[in-house]
């Protein structure tokens, strides 16, 4: 791959050469109380500098979901980042993200804390996020994402990602297709990291008392 002027972070861990995750496909939408998530997604990922783009990783994730209440959930997630470098190793993701609706339906807040590891190495991220979704109803919706990546390990460096993601459905309480778009950026730096992807979401009720 031909490097950008664009710093990569995740130093420690280039036996891969990846960038960090932006993508969330996530909404302001709340689970409700008892019912859980599970959802499937992938995204890829270029880097773009001095007018040149480069397609950096391909990432496929895993993310499942529990309503605690009607307005606060908790979802772990693992994402699995692959280079698009011949013959460079892959790099593991997880996070464990409480989210807490702010006015349900159109604007909640998440905590995630997240782990990169590959081999040996390790990359710990905190990454605050708002949401705010436009909920048209129960069959589209759109929400705008904004997130700080902190790197806690690599002197407090700080990435910023916005997305825009659509819900897509019959039921959204139930399922949902997520196609999403998002840019991230380090402010010390001057090039852009563009993801693009889809992901899809099911809902499973739980048990009534």
């Amino acid at each position: 791959m031909k490097h950008t002027p664009f710093v990569i972070l995740l130093v420690s861990l280039l036996s891969a050469c990846v960038v960090p995750i932006n993508s969330s496909y996530e909404s302001a939408r709340m689970l409700g109380k008892g019912n859980t998530e599970i959802m499937g997604h992938y995204s890829h990922y270029l880097v773009n500098a001095e007018g040149e783009s480069d397609a950096v990783n391909n990432n496929v994730g895993l993310r499942l979901g529990y309503g605690i209440t009607d307005r606060v959930d908790l979802k772990a997630r693992y994402i699995r980042l692959l280079p698009t470098e011949e013959g460079a190793s892959g790099v593991n993701y997880v996070d464990l993200a409480p989210k807490f609706a702010f006015v349900p339906g159109k604007f909640a807040g998440a905590i995630p804390v997240g782990l990169y590891f590959a081999d040996d190495e390790t990359q710990w991220v905190f990454s605050p996020k708002l949401l705010y979704t436009y909920p048209a109803n129960d069959m589209f919706e759109a929400t705008l994402a904004a997130k700080a990546d902190i790197f806690p390990d690599d002197e407090g460096e700080v990435y910023l990602g916005f997305n825009l993601g659509l819900g897509l459905s019959q039921n959204l309480n139930r399922w949902a297709i997520r196609p999403e778009l998002g840019l991230m950026i380090n402010p010390g730096e001057s090039g852009t990291i563009w993801s693009f992807g889809i992901g899809f979401n099911a809902v499973l009720p739980g048990r009534k008392q």
